[in-house]
């Protein structure tokens, strides 16, 4: 046999004898007094009294014990105790400890702790040569300021992680949170959780967190949660497909089917993305934003670009803001403008920029318009300088009444009256019993009083010195027959609520 081929030879003779050397026994370190007798069978030995032993780099200590020679395992009775380097200790009453598979089996009155943790529990499987805990019959995790429970669980402490199952509970001096699996890592005291999980505040703000998976720093106190994701406070509720919320600033944002409830206001407000304030009490959603009013009988619908919402923590005022291309639409009313703004201090809607309201076949137009409701109703409508309302007659006419301010009065949600004041004119046909033209009314009066019924105008009352002239139909012409500033702008009108998505 030449070197090379002895080399190798011996190479693999060593492996094969290092793969195949036996485990470790079992040394009996001390024990005050020891019995061996047949009846324990053979190489049994019985140790009675501040009985020591050593395994590896373990050392264990209990009042009486078994030492099994044959298959290097022992059972070790009353204050046991395992200490496996200078990070882990083990403690119970009844130890069944393996030698060959390192494995110890604890059971009654059992602590387990690390440098970070402290596990409790009455039955626990502990392997010394992969650090990894186990129990079943459930258990209790206590840190520097959390306490878990569940009904199993296992640690592996080189990892630095715990797994737990099954009715978990993690309680937090700010916060108590309950789900079905939780992976959480000592180090980093973040939890990964699996399945449905409720995080409630244990703080003023009583907030609620639900998601079916997701994470959570318990030290900066941010975490991400996903599927059928909600945040939920005293008075609002947050919710999408996936939330990142920062506990610490009161900071949320959602994506992907956002909704914001008020259940004071009875507003919904929905969209792409969002984002949440809970300390300066704002919040906002961009994308295909939808705001709806609840009132009794109908709701209101409103898209634009941006949705805003702020609420006053001193008069716990709450007032919501509605930026670009603004569409709203309710069964009897509709509307556009460019910016809106609704105050829940006078209940009070406020369209600005080019604003216009439909109601029913009447159109109306202004600098600005103001819709006051009550008891969740409409109540009035201000049109506020420039005001303008038409009403469609034929393909070629069209009644109209200007004046500076108009105020508009509704009854169980229809306009049944309206009063201009300054700067009245109005120009308004008249039909027989037939349904035909007779003619045409033109007039001006500083002020007027306009009374509606079944959403057409069924008579005007003019007020402080009118000038007024019924003409035949056909006498005036056509540029006689439209007062300054009109302007019929039916293709803005929204006739569904869908069409609130439609620029």
């Amino acid at each position: 046999m030449n070197f090379k081929n002895l080399f190798v030879f011996f190479f693999l003779l060593f492996s094969c004898y290092v793969g195949a050397q036996s485990p470790t026994k079992i040394e009996l370190i001390h024990a005050d007094f020891l019995e061996g007798n047949e009846e324990f069978g053979k190489d049994v030995r019985r140790l009675i009294g501040n009985v020591q032993f050593k395994h590896d780099s373990a050392l264990m200590y209990c009042d009486s014990a078994y030492l099994f020679a044959i298959t290097n395992s022992l059972d070790a009775f009353g204050h046991v105790r395992i200490l496996q380097g200078d990070t882990i200790s083990l403690t119970g009453d009844l130890l069944k400890y393996d030698g060959n598979t390192k494995t110890a089996r604890m059971f009654d009155n059992i602590i387990f702790r690390d440098r970070k943790m402290t596990l409790t529990t009455q039955t626990l499987n502990y392997n010394l040569a992969t650090e990894v805990a186990e129990y079943i019959n459930g258990g209790k995790i206590v840190d520097e300021e959390n306490v878990l429970v569940s009904s199993s669980g296992n640690y592996l402490s080189k990892e630095k992680k715990l797994l737990f199952r099954d009715s978990v509970v993690l309680t937090n001096p700010r916060y108590v949170m309950n789900t079905d699996t939780l992976h959480y890592f000592t180090l980093t005291k973040t939890a990964f959780f699996y399945g449905p999980c409720t995080i409630t505040s244990t703080g003023k703000d009583s907030s609620v967190i639900y998601c079916e998976n997701g994470w959570y720093n318990t030290t900066t106190e941010k975490s991400y949660f996903g599927k059928n994701a909600w945040l939920k406070s005293k008075e609002q509720k947050l919710w999408g497909d996936s939330l990142l919320y920062d506990r610490k600033n009161g900071i949320g944002r959602a994506f992907g089917n956002v909704n914001i409830k008020d259940s004071v206001q009875k507003v919904i407000i929905s969209g792409d993305t969002g984002y949440y304030d809970e300390l300066k009490q704002k919040s906002f959603v961009t994308g295909k934003t939808l705001l709806t009013q609840l009132l009794d009988d109908d709701s209101l619908f409103m898209h634009a670009d941006t949705l805003f919402a702020t609420n006053d923590t001193v008069s716990k005022n709450k007032t919501y803001f509605a930026y670009h291309s603004v569409k709203l639409f309710k069964s009897d009313l509709q509307g556009a403008c460019d910016s809106l703004v609704y105050n829940s201090s006078d209940s009070t809607v406020r369209l600005f920029s080019l604003p216009i309201l439909w109601s029913d076949k009447n159109q109306m137009t202004a600098d600005s318009i103001y819709i006051q409701l009550a008891n969740n109703k409409i109540d009035k409508l201000l049109l506020k300088d420039a005001a303008f309302m038409t009403s469609y007659e034929d393909s070629a006419r069209y009644n109209q009444v200007k004046g500076k301010t108009m105020m508009g009065f509704f009854e169980n949600n229809e306009l049944y009256k309206i009063d201009v004041n300054g700067n009245g004119q109005s120009i308004y046909y008249g039909r027989n019993k037939k349904k035909q033209l007779t003619g045409v009314n033109r007039a001006e009066c500083s002020n007027m009083e306009i009374f509606v019924k079944e959403s057409k105008v069924s008579r005007i009352k003019m007020i402080e010195k009118p000038e007024a002239t019924f003409y035949p139909i056909k006498e005036l012409q056509p540029n006689e027959l439209i007062l300054k500033g009109f302007s019929w702008q039916e293709d803005r009108r929204p006739l569904r609520k869908e069409d609130i998505f439609l620029n």
